[in-house]
């Protein structure tokens, strides 16, 4: 992934540099699991908001960093070829169709694992300056899914503009192949788009699982709270001292909601219960912030190793 915008880059981290963790909303309650254990994992700490997670659930993040770091190659968005670093990890999977808006140069795809029987649409992350251009776009607007619902004006339009593309070709896939379950994913500006992707297909009458890494905040609090309401199963990857899943800040009106798994410096992997963010896993860490830990997940984040398209 290239950062070749460091004019930008400053600005976007000036806008949202001061952050505040008071008043954050507290679930004491089970974490919930699908091994069996009736809602009460066997990795969780008594007396303590978090647990750890199962071996079964990192391979689920792997799988789906794996995809997202991939999308940034443009031998895969827009060439549709699995030609990158880590595509050997991938190129069992079908890639279905690429897309690449004129505007925002929105990125995107949709791939089917016939071996696992996943439809999934991957959003790539900022890796331009009309990608940059919509990150410093932070502006509330009206959402207008939620009453009281505002969300980064941005990335709204930054996934308006492939929506009318990439719906049909998920629907298609999800009608051809009905027992197939349907996931989104995507890393950083890739994460903010494909949560309002998740949330549209939802809308549309689609179940969806919904997978982010290294995501920004992408609306306020009522934004956060209608995603909650969904029940749409979210798990939000952050990495150690990410700066990007700080931004834009708390004290600007946005906040982050999902079920957070969190890698720790030890490189375990933490997980908040799913809701409003707590300060329990990358909220705890609130100095010496950085971008290395944005551009290393799992060390799948592909960069400029890629190969021309």
């Amino acid at each position: 992934m290239k950062f070749s915008f460091p004019l930008a880059l400053a600005s976007y981290f000036a806008l949202s540099s001061v952050t505040a963790y008071p008043l954050f909303e507290k679930r004491h309650q089970a974490n919930s699991t699908d091994d069996g254990t009736n809602g009460v994992s066997p990795l969780a700490i008594p007396g303590i908001d978090y647990r750890f997670a199962t071996a079964a659930e990192e391979t689920l993040q792997r799988y789906y960093m794996t995809l997202a770091g991939n999308a940034y190659c443009p031998t895969v968005i827009p060439g549709g070829v699995w030609n990158c670093p880590n595509c050997h990890r991938t190129d069992h999977i079908e890639i279905i169709q690429t897309f690449t808006t004129p505007e925002h140069d929105t990125n995107a795809m949709v791939v089917r694992d016939d071996d696992l029987k996943r439809i999934v649409a991957v959003f790539r992350g900022s890796a331009s300056s009309e990608n940059w251009a919509a990150n410093l776009d932070a502006v509330l607007t009206n959402y207008p899914h939620a009453l009281t619902a505002r969300v980064h004006r941005g990335f709204y339009n930054s996934y308006q503009e492939v929506a009318g593309s990439i719906i049909p070709v998920i629907t298609q896939q999800v009608s051809q192949y009905p027992d197939y379950t349907l996931a989104v994913t995507g890393h950083s500006l890739g994460g903010a788009t494909s949560l309002l992707c998740a949330l549209d297909l939802h809308q549309r009458g689609f179940r969806p699982s919904l997978f982010t890494q290294g995501a920004p905040r992408v609306g306020n609090l009522g934004f956060a709270r209608y995603i909650v309401n969904t029940n749409i199963p979210y798990t939000r990857l952050t990495n150690k001292r990410d700066l990007i899943v700080d931004v834009p800040s708390r004290l600007s009106g946005f906040w982050h909601a999902g079920e957070e798994f969190w890698i720790r410096s030890d490189n375990r992997i933490q997980v908040c219960p799913n809701g409003l963010e707590t300060s329990d896993c990358a909220n705890s860490v609130t100095l010496l912030k950085n971008m290395a830990d944005h551009l290393n997940y799992f060390d799948l984040t592909s960069s400029g190793s890629c190969p021309s398209a």
